[in-house]
């Protein structure tokens, strides 16, 4: 197997046992389920997306601004070019996408997706702005681009706690 695909297969592995994790936590944390009543379809869901989206995504994301701000910059000057291209051109989309990936794999209406999305999108948008710039920052300054994707998902532990909640709301 080359080299890629087992970076990307690995990396997605990794994504998607955090992003179970999150939302196992966040079911017995904050929707205070007892662990015999955990959902574990749901869970198991959140993690796949991980696998196959997340991972591999942020993967060749974390590598594509690697190749496209300069190597010859100042550690934090780059590492601001960074995460402004993150935060401007990556996190708007990406967020909108996993609300309508999470939505489709809930097996909610499009009508329904669209109404989460509208209700949604910019509070989620939002709280992203509270966490992730400092987080990244600190993630394309020092640590080495190999453990990026590791580092953020780290990070993403309580964001995906914070997702797990807005996105499996069935109240919507």
């Amino acid at each position: 197997m080359p080299t890629s695909i087992r970076a990307l297969i690995s990396e997605g592995l990794r994504v998607g046992v955090i992003m179970a994790a999150g939302d196992a936590i966040c079911q017995t944390f904050v929707e205070k389920r007892e662990l015999k009543n955990l959902d574990v379809n749901r869970m198991l869901k959140f993690g796949a997306v991980g696998v196959v989206y997340v991972g591999p995504v942020l993967k060749g994301w974390y590598g594509t601004l690697d190749k496209i701000v300069p190597k010859g910059s100042p550690p934090l000057k780059r590492a601001l070019k960074k995460m402004a291209l993150d935060q401007t051109c990556f996190a708007p989309s990406f967020i909108a996408s996993l609300i309508g990936i999470f939505g489709l794999i809930n097996g909610e209406s499009i009508p329904t997706i669209q109404d989460r999305f509208r209700n949604d999108y910019f509070t989620i948008l939002s709280r992203n702005y509270m966490l992730w710039p400092a987080a990244q920052v600190i993630n394309f300054s020092v640590v080495p681009l190999n453990y990026q994707v590791l580092y953020a998902q780290f990070i993403s532990l309580i964001w995906n706690i914070y997702l797990s909640m807005k996105l499996n709301d069935e109240k919507k």
